[in-house]
């Protein structure tokens, strides 16, 4: 096969089916998105071959041309290339093309010209005046995108409306992605020059922007919809644009579903002899909790209702407060002996002080 491989680049076998591409495209995609590697420009490079590949395997016509001749049909579409030879009965080979495919004259054997046309390009062959034309490969469908939205605990817990700026690659609307210039006919020529607007690429960059609005209670992995913001086909029909959120770790509070769990600071002698314990949560709030005496360190105790809100089909979380008893590190010479003398009573083997 000729060219780039397109189905290594996808990381799909060559039996792959339509939805196997799909999704190799999206995971790919993602990855190497320009917006999310911003000044990378080895994954932008990565990202138009992604592209690239997709925009053939995802066309049943084009892949099916792809796996036949590698990308050397394209070679035959651009400027000034050199067309297949035509021959007699014996028939010429078009040099490039892996086996050989034979051509003869219409009155002869083998395969004539226009019959080879017809087979690479799907269009009609030779038309008046000896111009070849061809009618372009169908044009990619409208597709919904997908795209990785950075959201800390605290703007998950009370909704945020985040502002997001991205660029989409839409099928071009002047060559309806074929990548060349319409005569006056509205067709594409085998030889005729790439498309101005896309530059021969069939698609064009196209920016999107909207407002997501992150409701209280959101989770890592929940998608929200953008509609009509995804890519667009050449008849101006656009998918949807689906944001997916992921939830950046908090250093202080873990969540567990609706959830939170934090650390709570509890003094040595407050732990042995109950107290209380101030703690704050989420939403910044002081609150006071009810220690009992002998409370160890691990043991948890819950605030209900003060975990994540509610939302769709969860149920407003709980907090819970983990307990870690603290052991003063600066002792005066009075309190080191109130101490001793406790564990004196206690008959608890201790260091004297020297």
């Amino acid at each position: 096969m000729n060219g780039k491989d397109y189905y290594k680049i996808l990381g799909v076998a060559k039996n792959a089916s339509d939805d196997d591409i799909k999704k190799a495209h999206r995971k790919l995609a993602r990855k190497h998105h320009p917006d999310l590697n911003p000044g990378n420009k080895k994954a932008e490079e990565q990202f138009k071959e992604i592209q690239e590949a997709y925009d053939t395997l995802s066309d049943p016509e084009k892949r099916a041309k792809y796996d036949q001749y590698g990308d050397m049909w394209q070679q035959y579409g651009a400027p000034g290339a050199q067309r297949p030879p035509t021959g007699g009965a014996g028939g010429a080979t078009a040099g490039g093309f892996g086996g050989g495919v034979p051509f003869g004259d219409a009155s002869g054997g083998g395969v004539n010209f226009d019959d080879f046309l017809e087979r690479m390009f799907g269009g009609a062959g030779r038309r008046g005046g000896g111009t070849a034309g061809f009618n372009p490969p169908s044009a990619a469908p409208a597709e919904d995108i997908e795209f990785s939205l950075d959201i800390t605990l605290e703007e998950a817990f009370r909704g945020v409306a985040k502002r997001i700026n991205v660029t989409v690659e839409d099928v071009c609307p002047e060559c309806e992605g074929a990548g060349h210039k319409r005569n006056n006919r509205g067709q594409i020529e085998l030889h005729a020059p790439v498309c101005p607007r896309c530059r021969g690429r069939g698609r064009i960059d196209s920016p999107r922007s909207g407002q997501v609005s992150v409701p209280a209670g959101a989770w890592d992995g929940l998608r929200m919809k953008l509609a009509g913001q995804g890519a667009g086909d050449a008849k101006g029909t656009r998918g949807d644009l689906y944001v997916q959120l992921h939830v950046l770790p908090n250093a202080k509070f873990e969540r567990d579903g609706q959830d939170l769990a934090f650390e709570a600071l509890v003094p040595y002698t407050v732990a042995a002899l109950g107290g209380e314990a101030t703690v704050e949560t989420l939403d910044g709030q002081k609150r006071q909790l009810l220690i009992p005496p002998g409370i160890q360190t691990g043991q948890r105790m819950r605030l209900s209702g003060q975990g994540m809100p509610a939302l769709r089909d969860r149920k407003a979380g709980d907090a819970y407060a983990r307990v870690k008893i603290t052991v003063p590190r600066d002792l005066n010479e009075q309190e080191r002996g109130l101490l001793e003398q406790l564990a004196r009573l206690r008959n608890e083997p201790i260091r004297a002080a020297k």
